[in-house]
């Protein structure tokens, strides 16, 4: 079922715009706990005392948080290009994602690298590196790797669609409703089912080299990103989403507590097959947890809400500028012999708090607002 044009013209996702916002506030709170899970040190910087619960939250907003953003980043997708063209996405993602990355790459060159080793050293000395670029920006780069093979692709399905009008023209139509039918038949077994198994099954298949993680894994993403941009005015599965998120969410939870029992004794099995489930059981997961926060946001926000609006607006904001000031909050803490749930508590409260008023005060009305959210009024 699909959404009429007038009333797609109308529809304000406010539950997404508010999801998309938490979703950015949960990943300060992702990076504020990784100093303390356990045999961390090899890549981030590690406190003198681990926390196997803060392990587990972190593996709770991982397992969902970047899935989750590339499937509302292609709903987003469509929406813009159904609403208005391809050259209009084209032109919103080349300045919202190339004018940041240009501006931020040398920044975090400056900042990153010296805190990280002040974190492993107790040392402070400036210096700049691009070493690990483009650190927690990578998503942002995904983004633009798809944007372009959409501007690559795009000749070829208009190439098709003129296949199809010479082939009408011709009187062939059977082949154009078989052409047409197979389409439909891809999509509908592959990104529209209320459970998207086959989905689940092609996206193992393809991150089983990286182990499914998404930052290794451009591919993996775009799965996600053509899923959300088929989900948008596909009625009938958000309808279904909307009645039915709390059997998403139950469900998840449950893959979730198989997930962290797996992780927690998996010194004890064979290490390629709980590999293996680890990549389901994390699809799985993704997918539940994904679909039931769209279905749970979508049912209960209806409605313009000034304060989930202005932490969806920050949300870009953000994503940008947290990861140095929350290493940093982090690593100072080291020394200091209080609770790591206490430490993880004041770095993310102060980030967040430093990331809002910042926004508030210098972004949302001036030109760095507007490259990265667009125009808005001063009543917003």
């Amino acid at each position: 079922m699909q959404i009429s044009k007038e009333t797609d013209l109308k529809t304000r996702y406010h539950g997404l715009d508010a999801l998309r916002g938490i979703s950015m506030i949960l990943g300060i709170a992702l990076h504020s706990t990784l100093p303390y899970i356990p045999n961390i040190e090899v890549i981030w910087p590690a406190d003198r005392e681990s926390s196997n619960v803060l392990w587990m939250v972190f593996e709770f907003i991982h397992i969902w948080r970047m899935p989750l953003f590339f499937l509302l980043a292609g709903f987003f997708a469509n929406l813009v290009v159904t609403r208005r063209s391809w050259l209009s996405w084209w032109i919103n993602r080349s300045i919202r994602l190339l004018i940041p990355m240009v501006i931020f790459f040398p920044l975090l060159g400056l900042t990153i690298p010296w805190i990280f080793e002040y974190g492993r050293t107790g040392e402070i000395r400036f210096f700049y590196s691009n070493t690990g670029q483009p650190f927690h920006l990578w998503f942002l780069w995904h983004l633009l790797i798809f944007t372009l093979l959409t501007i690559i692709l795009r000749p070829l399905s208009l190439t098709y669609r003129m296949l199809e009008q010479v082939l009408v023209i011709m009187k062939l139509n059977l082949i154009v409703i078989s052409m047409g039918n197979f389409k439909k038949l891809i999509a509908d077994f592959i990104f529209r089912p209320r459970i998207p198994v086959l989905f689940i099954a092609i996206y193992c298949a393809v991150s089983i080299p990286t182990g499914g993680e998404l930052i290794l894994n451009p591919i993996s993403g775009a799965l996600y990103f053509t899923l959300g941009y088929s989900l948008y005015g596909n009625n009938s599965l958000l309808s279904f989403l909307n009645r039915y998120w709390i059997f998403y969410l139950s469900s998840g939870v449950i893959f979730f507590i198989i997930y962290g029992l797996l992780i927690t004794f998996e010194s004890t099995q064979p290490k390629d097959l709980v590999s293996l489930i680890k990549i389901l059981l994390k699809a799985i997961c993704s997918i539940l947890f994904s679909f039931g926060f769209i279905g749970l946001a979508e049912s209960k926000i209806k409605n313009f809400w000034k304060w989930p609006r202005f932490i969806s607006d920050s949300s870009y904001w953000m994503y940008l500028i947290h990861l140095p000031i929350v290493t940093f909050l982090t690593f100072v803490m080291f020394e200091i012999s209080i609770s790591p749930l206490f430490k993880f508590f004041v770095s993310s409260t102060i980030t967040l708090l430093v990331c809002l008023i910042t926004y508030k005060y210098f972004v949302r009305h001036t030109l760095i607002g507007t490259i990265l959210n667009g125009k808005r009024s001063r009543t917003r």
